[in-house]
């Protein structure tokens, strides 16, 4: 996970995430285009985040707030079907893509994932998750969402739910 504490890591990592500018370990002739399944506008992070807060959090937010949590989801690269070239299959109308947006909504809400982006010109598919971490009474507080306790036991849930899959939980 990395936390969002203002507005210029989360533009940067929104531009990175959209490939907005150049990044040396994705492959740009990529067989298989990456997908936004949330933020299909591509608006920043920070916008995201602030307009969700605003709808919900009743309390003064405090400047140095985490106000989003980019959580990445995937598995071992042996996990995922490859051709004979090497590079993954189209991950992005899989049933893995669908389970993993699906425990992304039933783990944080559906309202509180505000992007979803699947990266399919690395290596690896992965996705890349976009949080505003408000928890069930209403309140902003990445500290009560993603604390240790809470990251552990997402792990093992994550693997729980990728089992089908074929993934298995890595070391506690």
């Amino acid at each position: 996970i990395a936390k969002l504490t203002s507005q210029a890591p989360a533009h940067n990592e929104a531009t990175h995430n959209y490939r907005q500018h150049e990044v040396s370990n994705a492959d740009p002739p990529a067989q298989h285009p990456n997908k936004e399944y949330l933020n299909h506008d591509k608006t920043d992070y920070w916008t995201l985040a602030e307009a969700r807060i605003a709808e919900v959090v009743t309390r003064k937010v405090r400047a140095d707030q985490v106000r989003a949590v980019e959580v990445i989801m995937t598995g071992s690269p042996e996990g995922f079907v490859r051709g004979q070239d090497g590079r993954a299959a189209d991950y992005s109308k899989s049933k893995w893509a669908g389970d993993n947006l699906r425990f992304l909504q039933e783990k944080y809400g559906k309202e509180n994932g505000v992007s979803f982006t699947l990266h399919q010109d690395e290596k690896t598919p992965h996705f890349h998750a976009v949080i505003v971490p408000i928890t069930p009474d209403g309140r902003l507080s990445a500290k009560d969402v993603f604390n240790r306790e809470g990251l552990r036991q997402l792990q093992t849930d994550y693997a729980q739910a990728m089992a089908p899959h074929g993934f298995e939980r890595g070391i506690e």
